[in-house]
């Protein structure tokens, strides 16, 4: 069969009991109104925010705030109790209440710190029976908790910008020293009109060149035609182009300075008569084959001068290219410099307009409390009489089941 509880004994033990139930309530009624009539502190409250901010000024996009106040919301309550804080408003407090709070212990009971619903505002409360005091120390843990925030996640003003401007004030002047060091001896303008006067030499020398070969050409033509002509005298004709075949080759520097012997020099037989005399063709194949050697030694020693140009030209060039190269590597370093201390300059700029913008800021300044911070009554009185109620209800029920657990153990 199944064990049935009796309730009758524990009814009748409440109904038996009702005057001690009565007396835990009265007793609950007169410790609310002790507490409430008791309640001498006064509570001052400071409030800070964390707000949102509209728009991120950078003038430099290298350089952005990564730090997001929504981030580190979690985290100032944990902030606002850390010791040092407590330890830096404690002096405080020990000045303003004469010494009467003398540690951090004593100074954290009077503190606490309460978070609003959309959790960007903060209330630091404080409780003191000095209502002036209470107040002080509100808004010294304000200012104290603030300060915190800037040292720990603020980037602490335009002091670490400053300091690298200088830095990049140091480097640019040293490059700039260094540029201006190099152009003192710089050789690049020297370089460039030693090469191109060699390089117009060298084309010269080309030219002189071509020429010369044009006019081997010509003097093997006119061999070629003096030789298979028949005739004992050499035609009007030929005589003019050996003159201006021997023309064109003196043309060149090189011919015109190699001694050609008088007796072998081309020559225009003009009689007394003003009439053009007869000229042998021995006598005609004798002069070019001497101007043929002429214009091969010129073309030798153009080939000499060419060959004896080209080291000059390729250290002229090796020269020019790493002047360039010292140069260049000296103007980048300058212009990375210069980027640097012009990016620093803005980046100080920006702090300086956006100074006000803090991570967190003080919303309202604690007041002297006019009235002490009693418990609301509405509220203690119900709690202490419901509590009264159900515990004495528990010691009798206690007591009752006790009493019939010995008595059935007597019984059996």
């Amino acid at each position: 069969m199944d064990e049935t509880i009796d309730l009758r004994p524990y009814v009748t033990a409440l109904v038996r009991h009702l005057w001690l139930i009565g007396g835990a309530v009265v007793a609950a009624i007169a410790l609310a109104l002790l507490l409430y009539s008791t309640s001498n502190e006064f509570e001052a409250r400071a409030m800070v925010t964390v707000p949102e901010p509209s728009q991120q000024l950078a003038f430099d996009p290298r350089i952005v705030d990564i730090v997001r106040p929504a981030l580190l919301l979690n985290a100032y309550p944990e902030l606002a109790m850390s010791d040092d804080i407590l330890a830096r408003l404690q002096e405080r407090a020990s000045e303003a209440t004469g010494g009467a709070i003398a540690s951090r212990g004593q100074l954290r009971g009077l503190l606490d710190v309460q978070q609003a619903a959309d959790a960007r505002l903060l209330y630091l409360h404080v409780r003191h029976e000095d209502p002036e005091v209470a107040s002080l120390l509100a808004n010294a843990w304000a200012e104290e908790f603030l300060a915190a925030i800037e040292r720990v996640y603020g980037t602490g003003g335009t002091d670490f910008y400053r300091q690298q401007l200088t830095q990049a004030d140091q480097t640019l002047r040293a490059a700039e020293e260094a540029l201006v060091a190099f152009q003192t001896t710089n050789r690049q303008g020297i370089v460039d009109n030693e090469l191109a006067a060699l390089t117009d030499l060298q084309r010269a020398y080309l030219a002189d060149q071509n020429t010369l070969n044009l006019v081997l050409d010509n003097i093997r033509t006119l061999r070629v035609q003096l030789e298979t002509n028949g005739s004992d005298v050499v035609s009007l004709a030929d005589q003019l182009s050996a003159l201006i075949i021997q023309l064109k080759a003196y043309e060149t520097q090189s011919v015109s300075q190699t001694p050609v012997p008088p007796q072998q020099s081309l020559q225009l037989n003009i009689g007394s008569d003003m009439q053009l005399t007869a000229t042998q063709p021995a006598e005609q194949l004798q002069r070019l084959e001497a101007l043929r050697a002429a214009v091969e030694g010129a073309l030798a020693q153009r080939q000499e001068q060419l060959d004896a140009l080209q080291p000059r030209i390729f250290a002229l060039q090796t020269e020019k290219q790493q002047l360039f190269n010292q140069g260049d590597r000296l103007v980048r370093a300058r212009d990375i410099a210069q980027e640097t201390y012009t990016t620093l300059s803005r980046k100080i700029d920006e702090g300086r307009i956006a100074s006000e913008k803090t991570i967190a800021r003080l919303a309202s300044r604690a007041s002297v409390p006019e009235h002490p911070s009693r418990p609301n009554l509405v509220v203690l009185l119900p709690l202490l009489v419901t509590a009264a109620v159900l515990l004495t209800a528990g010691l009798i029920i206690a007591h009752t089941w006790w009493r019939e657990a010995r008595k059935n153990s007597a019984a059996s």
